[in-house]
């Protein structure tokens, strides 16, 4: 009897996982980016990509007004070649293990695109918290950023990827608060690591699933 069995569709997977661990530029492919309305009232996008899911990027604040993340989105939609972008609409989201429906943006369900998603890390009730956040999106053929983008087509003389090339000097940074270190997120990760696996991914706690959102005008 043979040792083992080699698994061929494994090894043809040999060294191509790459999930994001720490802050930095990725190729992604964006499954999904929902549209969740938290209890509060604040509107965010939440992003699913084959290397990371980032949740909370606020687009609309309480009192009803475009913040960054809204410039952020809008950029992805540029960097897409999308004048606009459709009102959320229900989309089947797989995770590792279950899958769930959730109000997407049918204009950024499985595109690929350079992202720049920086981790942060706080404590919350005296326990660390970990958060990624989208800094910028770029286009995954040449690496331009969506102002350099719109600005070219406006008949500017722009280099594509000069933005990212800035970026990519700032891209590892890694941001702890409330006193939190570097050596305090390795315990926290390997203790998270020792836990029983195969949790079900959720989308974010403070987000009403399944919530009709639509975008204000922009002026």
């Amino acid at each position: 009897m043979a040792f083992i069995t080699v698994n061929r569709e494994s090894v043809a997977k040999e060294g191509t996982s790459s999930f994001a661990t720490t802050s930095g530029i990725y190729d992604v492919n964006l499954k999904a980016c929902e549209i969740a309305t938290t209890k509060g009232g604040a509107t965010q996008a939440n992003y699913f990509t084959d290397k990371f899911m980032s949740y909370g990027n606020t687009v609309i604040n309480k009192q009803g007004k475009p913040i960054f993340g809204m410039d952020i989105l809008e950029a992805l939609a540029a960097v897409l070649g999308e004048d606009g972008l459709s009102d959320p609409e229900p989309t089947e989201v797989k995770f590792k293990n279950s899958s769930k429906e959730l109000m997407c943006l049918p204009e950024l369900t499985d595109v690929d695109v350079k992202v720049w998603v920086q981790f942060s890390y706080s404590k919350w009730d005296g326990e660390i918290q970990e958060k990624l956040a989208i800094k910028r999106f770029y286009r995954a053929s040449d690496n331009a950023s969506g102002s350099e983008i719109v600005n070219s087509d406006n008949g500017e003389k722009v280099v594509f990827g000069t933005q990212l090339a800035k970026d990519e000097a700032y891209a590892s940074e890694v941001k702890y608060e409330d006193g939190i270190t570097e050596e305090d997120v390795k315990a926290w990760k390997k203790a998270k690591s020792d836990e029983a696996k195969g949790n079900k991914p959720q989308a974010s706690a403070a987000a009403s699933a399944g919530a009709k959102t639509t975008f204000p005008k922009r002026a």
